[in-house]
C-alpha cells in the first residue's frame, strides 16, 4: 500500500510539474510597441472609434490564414496585438500571446481568476490584465520578459476592459466603483462613484471611455456617468430608460451609445442629449465612425449605420444572428460577427456584404485588425485569423 501510494504521489508530483511548464508567458524579445499600428486596448484607444490603424489595402475575399484553439470560450472583448504578437484572454482565465505569422503559442499564464472579460492593455513589455477571479487579484500587471508578476490589485470584479491614458489605467469594477491606477506600480490613484445610483445594486458592466479629460461609463441603473479623469469627481449622470451594457464611443465632441431602453443616444460632452434614435433591440456592442456616419449594431442581428448629426438611418445590413461584437472600420469596409455563426465584411458606403466566412461557433468577439492580418474569435473557442496571404507550408 505504501508503495502504491508512493508511485501515485510521484505520478501527481510529475504531471504537476509538466502542467505549470505550460503555463509560462515570457517573451524572447523586448516588445516593440507602436501606437500607430499596433491595438493596445479596448477599441484601439481610450475614445473607442474602433477604427483601424493598418494602412494596408485589405481586399475581399479573405484567406484562413490560421486558426488556434484557445481551449476555452472567449468574451466580446479580449483581443491586443503588437510587434506580431496577438494577445487573447480566455474565460477559463488563462491569457495566450500567439505568434501572428505561424498562429503558435509563445505561452500562455493562468493566474487570472475565474475568468477574464477584457482586452489585454499592452504597456510595452507588460500586459494589465483583468479578471472576474477570486478574491485577492482582480488586476494585475504581467512582465512579458522575465514571466513575473509586477503588481497586483484587489478592485472587486470586473467584467469588462481596462483602458490606458496618461500612464494611468482606469477600470470600472462591478461593484458600482470607477478605480485610476499607476500602470507601472499598481499604485491607486483614486476610486470614484456614482453619488446616487437608484439601485441597491448598481454595477459597471462596461468599459469605461476617456476622451476629452472625462471619463464616461454606462451603469446598470440605466444611467450614463461622467467622471472628472484628473481627481475622479462625478460631473453629471444621464439617466436612460434601461439598463446601459453597451461602452461609449467618442468623436467630435459628442458620446454615442445604445441603452436597454432600445434607444441609440448621441450625447454632448456635458451631459445633454443630442439625439436618440428608437431602434427597436437592446445592445451590446459599441460604435465606430464613417465618414458623417456612426456605425453600431444591435441584438436584433442589424448593423445600423446613422446619420452621427440627426440619427437618421442610411443603411441597415442584416445577419441572422444577435450581434454582440462592435463593428470594426477598415478603410471603406466594415468587420463584425454574428451568432449566426458568419464573419462579415460590408461596404461602409452603402450595407451590402462583399465577404463572409462561416466559423465553427457563434461569432462575437469583436474583429482586430494589425497590418496584413484580420482577427476574431467564436465560441468554439478557436481565435482566427485572416489575410489576402496564403501561409506558406514548412517542407
Amino acid at each position: 500500500m505504501i508503495q502504491i501510494r508512493s508511485f501515485i504521489y510521484l505520478i501527481l508530483l510529475f504531471s504537476a510539474i509538466l502542467f505549470s511548464g505550460c503555463f509560462s508567458l515570457s517573451i524572447d524579445k523586448m516588445v516593440e510597441v507602436n501606437p500607430e499600428e499596433d491595438w493596445l486596448m479596448i477599441g484601439g484607444n481610450p475614445q473607442k472609434t474602433n477604427i483601424s490603424k493598418s494602412k494596408s489595402a485589405l481586399t475581399p475575399p479573405f484567406n484562413l490564414y490560421w486558426e488556434f484553439d484557445a481551449d476555452g470560450g472567449l468574451a466580446k472583448n479580449c483581443i491586443s496585438v503588437s510587434d506580431a504578437i496577438v494577445f487573447v484572454n480566455t474565460l477559463n482565465g488563462e491569457s495566450f500571446a500567439i505568434d501572428i505569422f505561424s498562429g503558435k503559442s509563445l505561452g500562455r499564464t493562468s493566474v487570472l481568476g475565474d475568468a477574464s472579460y477584457s482586452t489585454p492593455v499592452i504597456d510595452r513589455n507588460n500586459i494589465i490584465i483583468a479578471a472576474s477571479g477570486d478574491r485577492s487579484t482582480r488586476i494585475f500587471s504581467y512582465n512579458l520578459i522575465t514571466g513575473d508578476e509586477k503588481w497586483k490589485r484587489n478592485v472587486g470584479s470586473i467584467l469588462s476592459s481596462p483602458v490606458m491614458t496618461e500612464n494611468d489605467i482606469i477600470v470600472a469594477s462591478a461593484n458600482n466603483k470607477i478605480y485610476r491606477l499607476n500602470a507601472a506600480t499598481g499604485v491607486l490613484v483614486w476610486i470614484a462613484g456614482p453619488k446616487e445610483s437608484g439601485l441597491p445594486f448598481s454595477s459597471f458592466f462596461n468599459s469605461p471611455t476617456i476622451f476629452e479629460n472625462k471619463i464616461f461609463a454606462g451603469n446598470n441603473s440605466g444611467a450614463m456617468y461622467c467622471f472628472d479623469l484628473k481627481n475622479g469627481r462625478e460631473l453629471w449622470s444621464l439617466k436612460t430608460g434601461a439598463s446601459i451594457t453597451t461602452d461609449v464611443s467618442a468623436k467630435d465632441g459628442k458620446i454615442y451609445f445604445g441603452s436597454d431602453d432600445k434607444n441609440f443616444y448621441c450625447a454632448d460632452t456635458a451631459g445633454n442629449i443630442v439625439w436618440k434614435k428608437d431602434l427597436g433591440t437592446t445592445f451590446k456592442a459599441a460604435s465606430t465612425f464613417y465618414n458623417d456616419m456612426v456605425i453600431t449594431a444591435g441584438i436584433d442581428g442589424n448593423i445600423y449605420a446613422m446619420n452621427s448629426l440627426d440619427g437618421e438611418i442610411i443603411w441597415t445590413f442584416k445577419t441572422h444572428g444577435a450581434v454582440w461584437a462592435t463593428p470594426l472600420l477598415h478603410k471603406d469596409m466594415i468587420f463584425v460577427g454574428s451568432f449566426d455563426r458568419r464573419f462579415y465584411c460590408i461596404n461602409a458606403d452603402n450595407g451590402k456584404e462583399l465577404w463572409h466566412y462561416l466559423c465553427e461557433g457563434r461569432v462575437w468577439t469583436s474583429a482586430v485588425i494589425w497590418k496584413d492580418y484580420i482577427f476574431t474569435a467564436s465560441d468554439d473557442k478557436y481565435v482566427y485569423c485572416f489575410s489576402n496571404k496564403i501561409m506558406e507550408k514548412k517542407k
